[in-house]
């Protein structure tokens, strides 16, 4: 008997994507034939779910893996860790091993093959367009696990993180351009969450420029010297399934929608001995009143770099606004997008944001 694995896709990878497996076995031309693919979980001896998929004409099988190992992973919410944070939930490597079940007959029951060949595989939940992906991301050549612009600001009352793809970081704070500290983070694991601003390190607070550095790439990070009173603070996952930090200075509008119940009862009650006129009787009664609120903001003109950025907060399905040391739950609920590619005419751009709080005001 002959099993092989004739594709697989490259690892690291990213679960929004398609990551195809193509096997082979001599036996697919037998009675009964499915090919069998195991999931395993990484330090779990048995197997998370089990496949079973049927040969092509050509005999081989094809898989696409994608959807179900996304679903072994979530977020890791560490926008408050004071050191380097190893990203249990959201990176995980997995073993895939694949095997096969036929019978010697079409009446007798099929027999079970497990394990005939396996490989792993270490996933995150990025995502990435079929003409950027085909085989496989240099992560070697951005190792800062952002589309950030390289210079942004960062205020010590806001927390900062960043997620890398390097085992040595260093983060310098400076003060009227001297360097006043170098802290340097050396990961267990490939990937990682580095604390950057001086809430979260619990120190540096007078610095007025950040630098992240790793091997061939940095952040920049400048105070925030914004004078107005008006700020949003948000945090989101990015294109690569890791948090990244976004802060509105512009008004913020709000829109509540009032949902009320009523019945109606007879101004005069009949049910009294003496039914009277009473000027304080309410004929319509009001017994349900519940609150949906939606915010709106203009963003100030931002560059092209920036806007390209922010798509990534419109897009994530994980996005949270700072109020003071908690994260609210919020969801984005713009519909659509409009894209002016003209940059001869149009050097900056604006967004209007609408959200709402994922929980509601309790009703009354």
């Amino acid at each position: 008997m002959a099993y092989s694995i004739l594709q697989q896709p490259a690892t690291p990878n990213v679960t929004n994507t398609n990551l195809v497996y193509t096997v082979s076995s001599s036996n697919a031309n037998l009675f009964q034939y499915n090919y069998l693919v195991d999931i395993y979980e990484e330090g779990v001896t048995d197997y998370s779910a089990r496949f079973k998929f049927s040969a092509n004409k050509t005999e081989s099988g094809n898989i696409d893996l994608a959807r179900p190992l996304g679903d072994y992973l979530s977020f890791d919410y560490n926008w408050k860790i004071s050191n380097s944070s190893s990203l249990d939930n959201s990176v995980e490597t997995f073993t895939v091993k694949f095997g096969e079940e036929y019978a010697s007959s079409d009446s007798s029951s099929a027999v079970t093959y497990a394990n005939q060949a396996s490989m792993s595989i270490e996933l995150f939940k990025g995502e990435v367009y079929p003409s950027e992906f085909t085989n496989g991301f240099n992560w070697t050549s951005q190792p800062i696990l952002t589309n950030s612009p390289s210079t942004q600001s960062f205020s010590a009352n806001d927390y900062l993180t960043a997620t890398v793809y390097d085992t040595n970081v260093t983060v310098k704070y400076y003060q009227t351009g001297s360097l006043t500290a170098a802290l340097d983070y050396v990961s267990a694991g490939e990937f990682s969450a580095i604390p950057i601003s001086p809430l979260n390190v619990s120190n540096y607070t007078n610095s007025d420029a950040i630098t992240l550095d790793v091997t061939g790439s940095s952040i920049r990070y400048e105070v925030d010297n914004n004078c107005r009173n008006e700020k949003q603070r948000f945090a989101f996952t990015n294109k690569f399934g890791f948090w990244d930090y976004y802060t509105n200075h512009t008004a913020l509008r709000k829109r509540s929608n009032v949902d009320r119940n009523m019945y109606s009862r007879d101004f005069v009650d009949y049910s009294q001995k003496l039914p009277t006129y009473n000027v304080s009787n309410r004929g319509a009664v009001q017994y349900y009143t519940e609150y949906t609120d939606q915010f709106e903001f203009t963003t100030d003109q931002v560059t092209a770099e920036t806007s390209q950025w922010l798509r990534d907060m419109f897009d994530s399905n994980e996005v949270y606004l700072q109020s003071g040391s908690d994260f609210i739950p919020i969801n984005i609920l713009n519909s659509a997008e409009t894209i002016v590619n003209n940059t001869a005419r149009y050097k900056n751009y604006q967004y209007t944001v609408d959200y709402r709080f994922a929980n509601n005001r309790e009703p009354r």
